[in-house]
């Protein structure tokens, strides 16, 4: 300190120093905000990349989610082709079994070709648990009418509630005859459940044979659900 500023000490009672080392205190304090602003802008900086490449992450995982929903409809749609060839499959191999179960003549199977058989009822059954299906209906055949040629038609729709509706069984004596898949167009469910997807195509139609059966049969109708649920419709009363 020169003699100058020593001298505007004294007289100042040491006032003067007292200030000198108040502002190097604060000059000390600004440059310790400084740096302290400098590595905040520094780390806000990072943090902005950082959410940047989380943003981007985020995107490339919603893009492989959007495939791996693409590719898994895919395999359902390749799973239920398979399994209606793997029915018509069935289908195919039951009916040339019954055909080749028991051989008759040609003058039998004629006869029995014009053997008329009389369906006597098509009850319906109680539902136990009416959350299973939204509805259904058997179109053909009707109670109290005749059948002749050799064959019975049975048609109609089934709309699965809580599971897809997927195949119509005929039984007879707790065995399967007959396996239909439910996929034909059915307009008039879509009226009365529009919302439903599935309604647009719920129907479905087979055909059994009926040379040889018993003098009276009754023949038992079941719904497959896409969940394994088996759910019993109707029982077709038939005479011949």
């Amino acid at each position: 300190m020169s003699w100058r500023l020593k001298l505007s000490d004294w007289l100042s009672g040491g006032l003067l120093k007292k200030y000198q080392r108040e502002a190097e205190s604060t000059k000390a304090k600004l440059q310790k905000a400084q740096i302290n602003v400098d590595n905040l802008k520094k780390q806000l900086q990072y943090s902005k990349r950082e959410e940047e490449q989380a943003k981007a992450q985020l995107l490339i995982s919603q893009g492989f989610q959007i495939e791996l929903g693409e590719t898994q409809l895919k395999l359902k749609e390749t799973s239920n082709k398979l399994l209606r060839c793997q029915q018509q499959l069935t289908r195919q191999q039951q009916e040339i079994k019954q055909i080749s179960t028991k051989p008759v003549s040609y003058e039998d199977w004629y006869q029995q070709l014009q053997t008329t058989v009389d369906v006597l009822e098509v009850k319906r059954l109680p539902q136990e648990d009416f959350d299973s299906l939204w509805g259904f209906s058997i179109a053909s055949p009707k109670a109290e009418t005749k059948i002749s040629g050799g064959s019975i038609i049975v048609k109609g729709w089934v709309l699965g509630k809580k599971s897809l509706a997927t195949t119509i069984r005929l039984n007879h004596q707790g065995k399967t005859l007959v396996e239909t898949p439910v996929n034909l167009p059915s307009p008039g469910v879509t009226q009365y459940y529009p919302d439903i997807a599935a309604a647009g195509k719920s129907g479905f139609e087979t055909s059994l044979s009926v040379v040889g059966i018993p003098t009276k049969a009754e023949l038992e109708i079941q719904v497959l659900l896409e969940n394994q649920d088996i759910v019993n419709l109707s029982i077709i009363a038939l005479k011949r």
